[in-house]
């Protein structure tokens, strides 16, 4: 028999037996020895039993009890276990709480799956434990949106659900209370050391590891951004990109070269690891654009620039070093610089990052399996710059990930949810990326192909939709890029329209030329841009995610908030597709249809755009919303012009 569908991730092993015993209505504990109390107590069994099935809380009665036992049984994978039942009631064995934790949650789902059986529950058994050590996600905080305390804490609930242990809260700005650099950054509204102490507590009570996250070499452009600081970067006057590009980017690359990078550097770090019990940080030094051609320059021209880069490294994995710590870092620059990898120190994990599904995980996880370089993989959500994710790629990224991960020996998969864009993702969005990720780092082979029990658990479990539509609906919102036909990498033609906001068709081609070169050289394909983007389509496929949002039935403490998000999401997608309908006439005839049009664009516009900011401030801080929403401010601005002519 197939483990049952409400089960997930699904296990290692499941195995129905002969014969079966009586509903029951609780459970009572029973540990045989002084080491099963003890683990028992570390996984908080005895309160997590007495709620394990439907209203029922009082483990004293014996009547329709039923035992359930926790032994220690020490050769089991230290996240593994072993759960029965049979005639002699529950018993879970583990060798370690954290094994028991991972017991307690598959148990919880079964019996409330069997409470659906008429009186009998059959017997079986499970053998479980993850493929891959690390379970994570890295949910960007660093590009405007930090959610409150209260989201925080729901997130670490949710993810420790889905067998996660290992979480990142990933910073480029001031998400930090840096408290000797906060005069510089009045307008932030960052998490403080003591709230990051406390959820540090909070997730360890949950088996999660909360690493500590900081960029510290690229991506620095809020702090470049400040006078104090400009003079540290690479350009301080910004990067101009190579031809034929002819502008230049803002500055975002600290200079290495300079030591008091390296001092402003080790003074965050030196405040920020202490809040964290982990034995891990990430100090990313992904994607530093510009390096070598400017403050660097002349020792690039001596060393070189893989070794400057590397040189740096070592200063930043020191400072972790004397914090009691290990280092993660990206490994989109080290990857260049193969030969590198023997200078690397042996404390040091490599995070191999990739989010197209076109572009594959197994040349470079080869090439990381034979440098000897331990390694994480770390495919995406796909939510960013997209508005509802793009669900094809999400599956295809995370499922290639897993796959080589598994097949070339890394230890690690941490799905990541960036906020690029303004963060303009409402989080249910990344729901079904976060519990696939976690089920194909959990079991690869037995949870990559069978959607069912996915869209069981996010239906059910992670929205509580009691009609169970609800994941379906996510999935299908994530797949209107479909109705695109586009070539765009990394987001969607329809979020590129809302953050451009209205031009003519010319422009936008010539816009969407440049926006190919520029990500080109990011690293993209470098694809000429193309699309077959037809509105009568997406307005179809509108008005039926409409009627089947309407239709799901929430029951969440925040089931009307969610239930908002949702429908605001739809109405951005409706926005951007109503600028594309605009700009190229698509069933508009003349000018009386395309004012009418431009006055539709508006009314809606200022719905979404006043949720917009209602449903940001419900979930997170208010720093980085102004910022978030000045294309969308620039568009309304953009409207009320062309209607006033």
């Amino acid at each position: 028999m197939s483990t049952p569908v409400y089960v997930f991730p699904q296990p290692s092993r499941y195995e129905s037996h002969k014969g079966s015993s009586s509903a029951v209505t609780h459970f009572q504990l029973r540990t045989g020895d002084e080491a099963a109390k003890s683990m028992a107590k570390a996984a908080d069994a005895k309160e997590r039993l007495a709620n394990l099935l439907t209203g029922q809380t009082d483990l004293s009665s014996n009547s329709n009890a039923a035992p359930a036992s926790i032994r220690v049984k020490p050769e089991l994978h230290p996240q593994g276990y072993e759960l029965t039942w049979n005639e002699e009631g529950l018993q879970l064995a583990a060798a370690t709480p954290q094994g028991l934790h991972y017991a307690l949650l598959t148990a919880s789902q079964l019996f409330k799956g069997l409470q659906a059986d008429d009186g009998q529950w059959k017997h079986f058994s499970i053998t479980d434990e993850p493929q891959f050590p690390v379970r994570g996600v890295m949910l960007d905080i660093g590009r405007g949106k930090i959610p409150n305390m209260t989201s925080l804490r729901t997130l670490i609930d949710m993810l420790s659900n889905l067998k996660i242990n290992h979480l990142q809260l990933y910073m480029e700005g001031f998400a930090f209370n840096y408290t000797q650099y906060a005069e510089h950054f009045p307008e932030a509204t960052p998490i403080t050391a003591e709230q990051f102490q406390e959820l540090d507590t909070y997730a360890a009570s949950r088996f999660i590891d909360l690493v500590p996250n900081q960029n510290c070499l690229g991506h620095m452009g809020p702090w470049l951004a400040k006078p104090a600081f400009r003079h540290l970067a690479e350009h301080p006057e910004g990067w101009q990109v190579p031809e034929p590009l002819t502008f230049k980017i803002p500055p975002m690359t600290l200079n290495p070269s300079d030591k008091n990078s390296v001092a402003m550097a080790k003074n965050m770090f030196d405040e920020l690891l202490p809040n964290f019990r982990s034995s891990y940080a990430n100090i990313n030094l992904d994607e530093p654009f510009g390096l070598g051609t400017g403050g660097s320059k002349a020792k690039v021209d001596e060393i070189g620039i893989g070794q400057l880069y590397l040189d740096y490294a070592k200063q930043m994995i020191d400072i972790v070093r004397e914090n009691g710590k290990s280092t993660l870092m990206w490994g989109d620059v080290l990857t260049h610089y193969p030969q590198l990898a023997d200078q690397l120190p042996g404390d040091v994990t490599v995070l191999h990052w990739n989010y197209e599904s076109d572009i594959p995980y197994e040349p470079k996880c080869q090439l990381l399996q034979n440098s000897g370089v331990p390694y994480y993989v770390c495919p995406g959500t796909s939510s960013w710059s997209s508005l509802a994710g793009r669900t094809d790629n999400m599956l295809a990224n995370i499922a290639d990930a897993a796959r080589n991960g598994k097949k070339y020996g890394a230890s690690g998969l941490i799905v990541c949810d960036w906020g690029d864009g303004g963060h303009w993702q409402v989080s249910a969005i990344s729901y079904p990326a976060f519990a696939y990720a976690a089920g194909a780092a959990w079991q690869t082979d037995n949870n990559l192909e069978t959607m069912e029990p996915l869209e069981y658990y996010v239906s059910h479990e992670m929205l509580k939709d009691k009609s169970g539509k609800g994941a379906a609906l996510l999935l299908e919102m994530g797949r209107y890029y479909l109705l695109e036909r586009s070539t765009a990498e990394n987001m969607t033609y329809t979020n590129y329209l809302l953050t451009k906001g209205l031009m003519t068709e010319e422009q936008l081609g010539g816009s969407l030329q440049v926006l190919v070169q520029l990500q080109k050289l990011l690293g993209g394909s470098g694809t000429p841009f193309t699309h077959d983007y037809r509105y009568a389509e997406l307005a179809a496929w509108l008005s039926k995610r409409k009627e089947e949002l309407a239709a799901l039935q929430f029951e969440r403490d925040d089931a009307e908030l969610l239930m908002d998000e949702l429908a605001n999401t739809l109405l951005l997608i409706e926005q951007g597709a109503g600028i594309h309908r605009y700009i190229h006439k698509q069933d508009l005839s003349d000018a009386a249809e395309e004012r009418a049009w431009l006055t539709k664009l508006r009314a809606d516009l200022e719905s979404a755009l006043a949720e917009f900011q209602r449903l940001w401030l419900a979930r997170n801080r208010s720093g980085g919303l102004q910022d978030s929403i000045v294309p969308l401010n620039k568009l309304l601005e953009q409207y009320k012009e062309q209607l006033a002519n």
